[in-house]
């Protein structure tokens, strides 16, 4: 199957078009949350001819793909989001960066479409002695120092785990990745893998697979994780001066439902209209059509982010 992350429009031809069709009426439309599936909303958006307001609590445009950058594997990415930064510019969209929207922000803007791209947040707290790890994000921003062994636990089989591992080996730290699948970065493309997986033995990273992370608890001065193995059920533990986490994120989707019920559409996103049938709730004084999109959703991958927002806007 081919696809593209910069344009997700490739290899979905026959559903999707290269060409962004304008729009038979221009409309006021706030997206909230400047990541990659914000920007692309906002991009498509100003595309149709709509009136465009972006709001991004950071200082800085790019969501989550700021943190993947972080690491050497992935920083070619930081182009994605300044493709769409210029295009946002020559659109003339209007950025507001360090703007925290609240739902009488976005209402106070009069709006036709909302869009809701606030991302998610780590998602740690689904095991005993979580308070004890830090997360793939921390390290790759350097909110928490890397010490000198680490465990990481990739509980996604995507590149941010496996990323994060490396830029510690590569900083002179002993390093082991542990997973519940029966291989490294199972949900990675062909080409990345053989990549990633090439480096790993390069710099002596091991790997644990099929075991699942169940506690962490303190050893002394080191912190034990204990995993069940996935096809025998056998308990086992180990030992790190440091356990970093990879699991995914929940949706910080609250802005989304605070607008529910001040939307003509309660946030439903009309399936039949994504697939060429006549809309069936419109825009009305007052009340606006809100839509999610990306992992203010559910927790996905880049191209997830990007597709569902090209995939919503072009027809919005």
């Amino acid at each position: 199957k081919v696809n593209c992350i910069h344009n997700a429009a490739s290899g979905r031809e026959t559903a999707l078009g290269h060409e962004i069709v304008p729009a038979s009426r221009r409309l006021k439309a706030v997206v909230v949350g400047g990541g990659p599936a914000g920007l692309e909303a906002a991009r498509v958006c100003a595309e149709r001819g709509h009136s465009v307001v972006l709001f991004e609590a950071a200082a800085k445009l790019g969501g989550q793909l700021l943190v993947a950058t972080a690491a050497e594997e992935r920083r070619d990415l930081i182009g994605i989001v300044d493709w769409r930064i210029a295009e946002l510019e020559r659109l003339g969209v209007d950025i507001r960066v360090n703007s925290y929207a609240e739902a009488d922000t976005v209402r106070a803007e009069a709006p036709d479409l909302v869009i809701v791209a606030t991302g998610g947040v780590p998602d740690t707290d689904w095991f005993e002695g979580s308070e004890l790890c830090d997360t793939v994000w921390d390290v790759l921003t350097g909110t928490v120092p890397g010490k000198s062994d680490l465990l990481v636990y990739d509980g996604t089989g995507r590149q941010a785990a496996a990323s994060c591992a490396l830029q510690l080996a590569r900083q002179g730290r002993s390093v082991c990745l542990a997973t519940p699948d029966d291989a490294l970065a199972v949900e990675m493309s062909y080409i990345d893998k053989s990549s990633f997986r090439k480096r790993f033995a390069e710099l002596g990273i091991r790997s644990l697979v099929d075991i699942r992370l169940e506690k962490v608890e303190r050893r002394g001065n080191a912190l034990q994780a204990t995993f069940r193995n996935e096809l025998t059920g056998v308990e086992s533990q180990v030992e790190a001066s440091q356990i970093v986490i990879e699991y995914g994120t929940l949706p910080a989707a609250e802005i989304y439902h605070d607008l529910r019920g001040h939307s003509a559409n309660d946030g439903v996103t009309d399936i039949a209209f994504m697939l060429g049938n006549e809309e069936a709730v419109a825009p009305a004084p007052g009340r606006f059509l809100l839509h999610r999109i990306g992992d203010a959703v559910s927790s996905r991958d880049l191209y997830s982010a990007i597709y569902e927002a090209y995939r919503l806007c072009s027809k919005l």
